[in-house]
């Protein structure tokens, strides 16, 4: 395998250019391949974008790839956020490829001293290639990829072998879900001890099974929240929604509304799913509201999240014209005194 790490710097003062432009970084044969780097600057939008190119060097054998860029803060150490990955297999390197990164850096970053030192951003690009190999099988024999979250959703949906009925009424629907304490154990430590365990309720209805009443969330969510125990992911009419919701506001609900499910029944991964999401969805008027949710079901990755989107100061002088300061002070002043402490913090590198 052949690999290489670059370092970028970018000087901050060409975000604010008045003429775009498209500059090149470096350049080098890696693994028999010719790659390229280059960076493009986006006046009227203020921001940076980035382009790797790979095109044919000495070989022509294909191959496997992988690629990574990554802005870098003040300590040389990765942001999260600013983080981003591609791959792909059995490439042929005369067909040509190319990766833009678009909007890696905008005008917002100018703000955030701890992305800046010495007036300048860092990217970091790692690459890493080498030839494909192709197994003697593979001509013979293809596995195709698990179904089984298929199979689990089809089980659920068709109720067969059920043994387990949740009557749900909270705020404004109700619902009657019927499922299979097995699969539920499986999933989530509270349904084990709930269903099997010390923590066992529920009444045996008369045909055999146990009927269990949950009073304090709605059918919707409840609904969502067991699509995602079969089949490990949130339903098709998640994604839709999303796609479909014009300001945010609904689906910014429904997605709190699904990670407190999440962690009052102990799904890990879909309470990272929900945290992911809302990471995506903070905004000056609701940054409060979700500090304050990251607070209370201990979801460290969106209380970051929340300080960086606060880092900037036209983020920040938003939040203090709305009421969140306040609701802070009111409800989590523990989480205000770790706001005010990320704030100095940048203060003092500004």
């Amino acid at each position: 395998m052949a690999s290489e790490h670059h370092l970028i710097e970018i000087a901050a003062s060409q975000i604010g250019c008045q003429m775009s432009f498209r500059r090149s970084c470096w350049s080098s044969n890696i693994g028999g391949c010719r790659c390229e780097c280059d960076y493009t600057t986006n006046s009227s939008a203020g921001t940076v974008s980035l382009i790797l190119c790979l095109s044919s060097g000495n070989t022509r054998a294909p191959l496997n790839a992988r690629f990574k860029f990554s802005l870098l803060d003040r300590e040389v150490r990765p942001v999260p956020c600013r983080t981003r990955a591609c791959s792909f297999q059995n490439w042929s390197p005369h067909e040509g490829w190319e990766w833009v990164c678009s909007d890696f850096i905008t005008r917002e970053d100018l703000d955030r001293q701890k992305y800046l030192d010495d007036g300048s951003f860092t990217v970091s690009c790692d690459i890493a290639i080498k030839p494909f190999t192709a197994k003697a099988t593979d001509a013979f024999v293809t596995v195709p990829p698990s179904d089984l979250h298929q199979h689990l959703g089809n089980l659920l949906a068709c109720e067969d072998g059920t043994d387990v009925t949740f009557k749900v009424a909270g705020g404004g629907g109700t619902g009657t879900f019927s499922a299979h304490r097995c699969v539920l154990a499986a999933r989530s430590p509270v349904f084990r001890a709930q269903l099997f365990g010390e923590m066992k309720e529920g009444k045996e209805a008369a045909t055999g099974g146990v009927v269990i009443a949950v009073d304090d969330m709605e059918a919707h969510v409840f609904r969502s929240l067991l699509h995602f125990v079969y089949t490990d992911s949130l339903t098709e009419t998640d994604e839709e929604l999303e796609q479909h919701d014009g300001d945010g506001y609904m689906m910014t609900a429904h997605y709190k509304d699904l990670l407190v499910a999440a962690d009052r029944y102990g799904l890990e991964r879909m309470k990272l799913i929900c945290q992911e999401k809302l990471c995506r969805r903070i905004r000056a008027d609701s940054v409060a509201r979700m500090l304050a949710l990251a607070d209370r079901h201990h979801c460290p990755g969106l209380k970051e999240a929340c300080f960086d989107f606060l880092s900037s100061s036209t983020n920040l002088e938003e939040f203090i014209e709305t009421d969140g300061f306040e609701e802070l002070t009111d409800t989590c002043p523990a989480v205000l005194k770790g706001l005010l402490d990320k704030l100095a913090t940048v203060l003092i590198f500004e």
